[in-house]
This record gives C-alpha cells, sequence and structure tokens, in this order.
C-alpha cells in the first residue's frame, strides 16, 4: 500500500541530552524578511528548518548551516506586562505562522538541531538506509509551507549538500521505506549553537 503523502516539515521524535524535547525550547526574534516575497519563502511555518541572520531566526536552505527547528511562532503584543512574547498573534488568532509582511517583532520558538532527533518525510522514492544523507528540500524562492495551516511542507531530497543524516527508520505499519513519501527519523549535519 502507498504511503499517505503528508509533508509536515521537521517533527521533533526524540532529544539526544534526556531532557524532553518541550524543555528544549529556545526563543529567538526573526529576521526582517520582508524582501523574501517569493512563494513567500520569507515566511516561518512550523516544522521548518531555521538558520541565523545576524542574530536572527531566518527559513533555512539546503546547504544552510541548520540551527534548528521552528516549533512556535508569536508576535509582539502577545504578552502580559513583564512576561516574554507569548506564541500567537494577538490581531488574528487564527495565525500559526511567522507571515514576511511583519517585518520585525516575530518571535520563533526553536529547537536545537542538535539536540534532537525529528522526523520528515520523503518527497520521492529515495530508498534511504540508515546512514544515508538526504538534503531538505527548501531552496531560496521555493514556498515550503501553508498559510492555512500553518505548517512546513518541507521535506527530504536526494543528497547533494548533505543537510540530514538517516538514523532509524519509523516503524509504524503504514511506513513504507521503499516507496514515495516515507517516513524517517534523520539529525541535520552541519548544525550551530548560540550558547
Amino acid at each position: 500500500m502507498a504511503n499517505v503523502d503528508r509533508p509536515n516539515g521537521f517533527r521533533v521524535a526524540k532529544s539526544l541530552i534526556g531532557a524532553p524535547w518541550t524543555s528544549l525550547i529556545r526563543f529567538y526574534e526573526a529576521a526582517d524578511r520582508s524582501a523574501d516575497t517569493t512563494n513567500n519563502h520569507g515566511d516561518i511555518y512550523i516544522g521548518d528548518p531555521v538558520a541565523l541572520s545576524s542574530g536572527k531566526v531566518v527559513p533555512a536552505n539546503s546547504g544552510d548551516t541548520i540551527l534548528g527547528v521552528a516549533v512556535a511562532v508569536g508576535k509582539d503584543g502577545s504578552f502580559v506586562t513583564d512576561t516574554p512574547t507569548g506564541y500567537y498573534n494577538p490581531d488574528d488568532l487564527t495565525q500559526r505562522y511567522g507571515a514576511l509582511t511583519d517585518a520585525t517583532g516575530v518571535v520563533v520558538g526553536v529547537i536545537p538541531a542538535e539536540a534532537a532527533i525529528f522526523e520528515v518525510q520523503s518527497d520521492s522514492d529515495l530508498d534511504l538506509a540508515i546512514g544515508a544523507n538526504a538534503d531538505i528540500t527548501t531552496d531560496a524562492a521555493e514556498a515550503h509551507g501553508s498559510q492555512t495551516t500553518g505548517k512546513s511542507t518541507c521535506e527530504i531530497t536526494t543528497a547533494v549538500n548533505n543537510d540530514v543524516k538517516v538514523v532509524e527508520f519509523v516503524t509504524t505499519p503504514d511506513n513504507d521505506t521503499t516507496l514515495a513519501n516515507a517516513r524517517y527519523l534523520v539529525k541535520f549535519n552541519t548544525t550551530t549553537n548560540t550558547i
């Protein structure tokens, strides 16, 4: 039976340091992405790999050094006095992504790439083995998410830049790694740490 085609970016599967992954979330301000309009590439979606640009978060492209994966997005004004920004947009509670039109004031919750293993879908029949490398499908000026759901549509594809390494197969009855849209557990190969 064919695998379900349901790309949803990178989802945290396991912590590599023993702590629950929810305790690993770090807060970053998003960079001004308002000029990155082609196919809404400047949007930041839940499940997007992200990189740093001058200390601020931007959507990562294949070949970039990966900071981590976005797990939450909020906007200035989503706070109570003397508390940090929350993960929502107070002007539009249905918005679950960081819009590129919000040039400033966007905060992103990021799981560090070096501290977790992530589940992701392949974009085609890759027949990857454990230890094989692959690339993320996000490149400059390409769409990589849904403004309706707020979720990333990033997948993995044939390796050129060796962005990720397969560490495990997803072992569910409905996942066939010999077919398209297979799900893998991966770690990022080239990462950065801001601490």
